[in-house]
């Protein structure tokens, strides 16, 4: 018999907005089956779940970091109250619980402290912590290299994984986020509230537009990045490009079509003009920019050229059509190594010249501001190709691959949780191994 049952698996991921997470793993391994705000009450010193006269909102966390640890004690102790209502007849003996936490984010002394409240207070006899980025890799079932871009609303943290593990003096944590856009569209909607931007920028009429002007990558070039995959669930940039929402009141026509659009906000009808194509630049330079600094970083080329190869952004900012298009396009643009021929285009095209110096030598080079890189990577530049035996994770079914990292979680819970033994305790912290050890066991368990 397995010490648990892949029906009691918890897999919970904390974000700064919203808390993923899923009881129960199915059959077929499906997107997580809660999503609840990361959003809790306090009253007379007291936390509770809901609001009331009187009560302080408490965000337990903020750019991915843990702000108020005992909020988010709380917060978890409200997620398995809720699974032990709706089972009832599940004890707390049954349930193993893994943790998805972002990567470079959360405190030694956090994690230790979690660890002591999820075994010693909610009596949990299976427990584990898996690293964000190298859940992508296990979610993607990507053996080699890879890069994570995790991108959130007030930061993002870039992580290169390679056999499994995040190189973590080559991570980098950036206090900067999608906030970006809402900032830019503030500049060009004055006249909007914070809310209104939100909403826009989530909205299906907001999108980034592109053209190969600029770019060393045809559309069918960039097509090329998910080669393999089914029809269903294949990354297509040039359906990305012009698959908007289309209007109610002019036939047929697509979002980039129009020169005004409107979107819902509180059941208000909002029109806009072109803005709505705009505000991503400063956001993706950012981007393109920092995951080239994060991957100097790999001395080994053949690694670091992996990484290029296997870029997994996670976050929803990544859903805006055309977002993912322009952002590889940029990246290709800036850095990778051109032919001869190609070399030639970039110095009519007026390039960078420390790029082009780069580009053009076969050793290690100076740039203008005095930093050396080493020469001949990239060469190229793509997302990694997603599996195609995850049906619950392909469009049209409501999955979605920026989450990937929840199924990267599901398919770890079921190799450390799902065996006959806990190897020695080195698979997960439980009861026998936190007696003996306390606390810091945590740290012989986790990726």
């Amino acid at each position: 018999m397995p010490l648990y049952r892949e029906e009691n698996f918890l897999v919970i991921h904390p974000g700064s907005e919203n808390t993923l997470f899923s009881f129960g793993l199915q059959e077929s391994l499906s997107p997580p089956e809660y999503k609840i705000p990361s959003t809790i009450y306090k009253k007379d010193g007291e936390f509770q779940s809901k609001f009331e006269d009187g009560c302080e909102t408490i965000k337990c966390i903020k750019g991915g970091k843990i702000i108020d640890l005992e909020g988010f004690k709380y917060l978890l102790k409200l997620i398995l109250q809720s699974v032990i209502a709706q089972n009832p007849i599940v004890t707390i003996n049954q349930i193993p619980l893994l943790i998805i936490s972002p990567s470079k984010c959360w405190s030694k002394f956090q994690i230790e402290q979690i660890t002591k409240y999820v075994i010693e207070d909610l009596e949990f006899s299976g427990f584990n912590i898996l690293d964000l980025s190298i859940a992508c890799g296990f979610g993607v079932g990507n053996g080699v290299s890879s890069l994570v871009v995790n991108l959130g609303k007030e930061s993002m943290q870039i992580s290169p994984v390679i056999g499994y593990s995040n190189i973590k003096f080559a991570s980098k944590y950036i206090p900067k986020g999608s906030n970006l856009i809402n900032e830019e569209l503030k500049k060009l909607l004055p006249q909007y509230t914070d809310d209104q931007i939100e909403a826009l920028k989530t909205s299906k009429i907001f999108e980034v537009m592109n053209s190969e002007e600029n770019s060393f990558y045809s559309i069918a070039d960039l097509n090329k990045v998910d080669e393999g995959m089914d029809e269903d669930s294949k990354y297509d940039i040039a359906k990305l490009v012009t698959d908007e929402v289309k209007p109610e009141e002019e036939d047929e026509k697509l979002n980039h079509e129009l020169e005004r659009n409107s979107f819902e906000f509180n059941g208000d009808k909002i029109t806009v003009g072109k803005e709505r194509f705009q505000g991503t630049g400063p956001l993706i330079d950012l981007i393109a920019s920092e995951i080239y600094k994060v991957l100097l970083h790999i001395p080994d080329l053949e690694k670091r050229q992996e990484c290029f190869d296997n870029l997994i952004l996670v976050g929803s900012t990544f859903k805006i059509p055309g977002f993912k298009h322009n952002l590889l396009t940029t990246l290709s643009y800036n850095y990778l190594i051109r032919t001869p021929q190609q070399q030639q285009q970039q110095k009519e095209m007026g390039i960078n010249s420390a790029i082009a110096a780069y580009q053009q030598s076969d050793d290690v080079v100076e740039t203008t501001d005095g930093e050396f890189i080493l020469s001949q990577v990239p060469n190229s530049i793509k997302l990694v190709k997603y599996p195609d035996y995850f049906p619950e994770w392909k469009k049209p079914k409501g999955g979605s691959w920026e989450d990937v990292y929840f199924l990267g979680g599901q398919i770890y819970a079921k190799q450390i949780f799902g065996g006959n033994s806990n190897a020695n305790g080195e698979l997960f912290v439980d009861g026998d191994n936190y007696e003996e050890n306390g606390p810091e066991v945590i740290w012989s368990c986790t990726l």
